[in-house]
């Protein structure tokens, strides 16, 4: 303060800051959340040291009624819904009156010590039939024992992917439940208030068994991915497919195994595929009302001498044998060992026109509970149908016609306005062919994993998703020397854009193709990097699905720009984390071998990094071509990337 003379005299800090477990912490800032509570007229907030080492925040509170009626999990949700993670008071304790001095001022030695007990920090079970169902269906596609009312979503390693699976479960379950609904109340506390909020009314035609119920057929529309895909792929368009392969038991019943096949391709309508191109060039798809199911499932005994040679020709077969006009654009490869001495293996592959990385998971679910299905006798029924891949396409090109993307055009100009494609190469003058393609794959210990899925989150209040681009956008500063470099994201593409319609469960390639730009603030503050990352990405419309739609769909020409980043970005989620496999049909995966693309095929990016995490290790490969780039440089980059991931995750 200034004295009566013009001097300056130092009263002390005014900011009350503090700093807890490696995190500068304004006090006021939180006691200003608290005092917006309804029920609170007076807060403060202490840091205590009640433990030698341990320092935890202490949330002291006087409100407008009895202290015995304070609802002290409500006042919780309230500021954790503002504040990040670490700002949220360890203890709350609710006085008659806060404690004062002789001078009037609040006597902070006389608060009494919280109990900072197991109790305290132990999670807050379930209340409530909808918090019990949500808290059961967190609990089954997180693959977690016990999940609280106050636990958040994304904080227990949720993502896009999984709150899909969410919503699904959640719609089967009676809830009438949204992914954007996940998104904003992200704890079960919050999400079941405003599920039981919505009552009975819930969302019509979404989840309620009210869609099409009855097999599609006939020409589907195009979308923007199948628009995307014809333009690059000119060489061998049939060849591009996605596998999976698994060890059979010794017991499986191909007979039930064959009943299972069946129901999944009179299920999904998208299955049932074929692509025709037209003297014009163009495609046409279409949806047959049935499918020779012997062409889908075959079985190929293999031989005692040669059996891996046999199988990988019956794999490579398969995958290069796709004919887009005839079909079937799926196929099941059993094979079987002589006189069943060795395990049987199966392949599925799919032509990915007509499958995505969320239809994947549907797909296996669905296969293992028709299976168990039919083995116990039953004819396969997997429950109501969820809108069909015709019914979005025509929904979406209506809606592109119509203009509902038009107020993004500005934005996605913007992008390209920014945007700075060029990459360092080693070899300027290198094809960039699929049989040029070569991989660096590296992975976080299953501990450190955990702490990057659970733990970087909450602290940073932010997603998983933010956390990969940010230390990707580090590694490319780091090699461009530039602060931003367009990435092409991938993102699910299953966004709910129309009330009435539900893809939480229907197979097909909705995938939204999408650029950015990353600009990333001076230094290498974790926390600076992490908010301008995550107030980019936010700022992307309806999670990128209207720039494929408005460049690919819209009449009119060049609405937005084409930009064609040299590099993408893929988060396929968590695998092995979810239950429903059954019967252990699906339990052991299998390396597929073969090839999912032409090998002159021209690939569509310089460097593809893929990310996902498997049996509870977070695994990224960089595909990139060992004409144009030594695998050096990119080791480089992928060991960069996962030390920029350490390093976060370790606080």
């Amino acid at each position: 303060r200034r004295g009566a003379d013009g001097t300056l005299e130092y009263a002390g800090r005014g900011d009350d800051q503090v700093k807890v477990r490696g995190f500068r912490i304004e006090l006021g800032e939180i006691e200003s959340v608290l005092c917006a509570h309804g029920s609170v007229t007076r807060a403060v907030v202490v840091a205590r040291e009640d433990r030698p080492g341990i320092k935890r925040l202490a949330a002291y509170l006087v409100t407008d009624g009895p202290t015995a009626d304070v609802d002290l999990g409500a006042v919780r949700e309230h500021v954790a819904a503002a504040l990040p993670e670490y700002m949220v008071p360890s203890a709350f304790v609710v006085l008659e009156e806060l404690p004062l001095n002789a001078n009037g001022k609040l006597d902070r030695k006389a608060l009494p010590a919280p109990e900072f007990t197991a109790d305290q920090d132990a999670r807050v079970a379930p209340r409530t039939d909808t918090e019990r169902v949500l808290a059961s269906v967190w609990g089954e596609v997180l693959g977690l024992q016990d999940v609280g009312v106050h636990d958040n979503f994304f904080d227990l390693g949720g993502d896009s992917i999984i709150s899909l699976q969410v919503v699904s479960r959640a719609r089967r379950a009676g809830l009438a439940v949204s992914s954007r609904d996940v998104f904003q109340h992200p704890t079960i506390a919050a999400l079941a208030t405003q599920v039981d909020l919505a009552g009975a009314q819930g969302t019509e035609g979404v989840g309620d068994g009210t869609a099409r119920q009855e097999p599609v057929s006939g020409v589907v529309a195009t979308t923007p991915v199948r628009e995307w895909f014809f333009e690059t792929h000119p060489v061998a368009p049939g060849h591009f497919n996605m596998s999976l392969a698994f060890v059979l038991p010794g017991d499986t019943d191909l007979d039930a195994l064959r009943a299972a096949v069946g129901a999944l391709v009179a299920r999904h309508d998208a299955l049932r595929s074929t692509f025709v191109q037209g003297v014009d060039g163009t495609w046409t798809g279409r949806i047959a009302p049935d499918i020779d199911l012997d062409a889908v499932l075959t079985v190929h005994p293999l031989p005692a001498d040669g059996t891996e040679e046999a199988w990988h020709e019956a794999v490579v077969t398969a995958q290069a044998g796709i004919d887009l006009a005839a079909g079937p654009l799926v196929r099941a490869v059993v094979g079987t060992g002589p006189d069943g001495d060795a395990p049987a293996r199966l392949l599925i592959t799919a032509h990915h026109l007509v499958i995505d990385g969320v239809s994947w998971r549907i797909l296996l679910a669905d296969l293992a509970t028709a299976y168990a299905q039919a083995v116990a006798g039953v004819v396969p029924d997997l429950g109501p149908r969820t809108s069909s891949v015709r019914d979005w396409a025509d929904r979406l090109t209506a809606y592109v016609r119509e203009g509902g993307f038009d107020d993004q055009t500005a934005y996605w100009r913007s992008v390209a306005e920014a945007a700075t494609v060029d990459l360092p190469l080693d070899m300027p003058t290198g094809s960039n062919k699929v049989a040029d393609q070569a991989a660096v794959s590296m992975s976080l210990a299953p501990e450190e994993t955990h702490a990057l899925l659970h733990q970087v989150p909450g602290r940073y209040r932010t997603q998983i998703n933010d956390v990969l681009l940010a230390a990707l956008a580090r590694t490319l500063k780091g090699w461009t020397g530039r602060d931003g470099t367009a990435v092409n994201l991938e993102g699910h593409g299953r966004e709910e854009l129309f009330d009435d319609v539900d893809l939480t469960r229907t197979v097909g390639w909705f995938t939204a193709m999408y650029p950015v730009a990353l600009e990333l603030p001076a230094g290498r503050d974790w926390a600076g990097i992490m908010r301008a990352v995550k107030r980019q990405l936010r700022a992307i419309p309806d999670r990128g699905v209207g720039y494929g739609a408005l460049r690919h769909l819209a009449e009119t020409p060049d609405l937005v720009p084409a930009l064609d980043p040299l590099i993408s970005f893929n988060y396929l989620g968590q695998f092995g984390t979810a239950s429903g496999t059954g019967d252990g049909l699906l339990d052991q995966s299998a390396a597929v071998g073969g090839q999912e693309h032409g090998p002159e095929q021209e690939r569509n990016h310089l460097i593809d990094v893929v990310a996902a995490v498997d049996d509870g290790r977070f695994v990224v490969t960089w595909y990139y071509s060992a004409a144009v780039h030594h695998e050096e440089t990119i080791a480089a980059l992928a060991e960069a990337f996962v030390a920029g991931l350490r390093d976060v995750a370790q606080g």
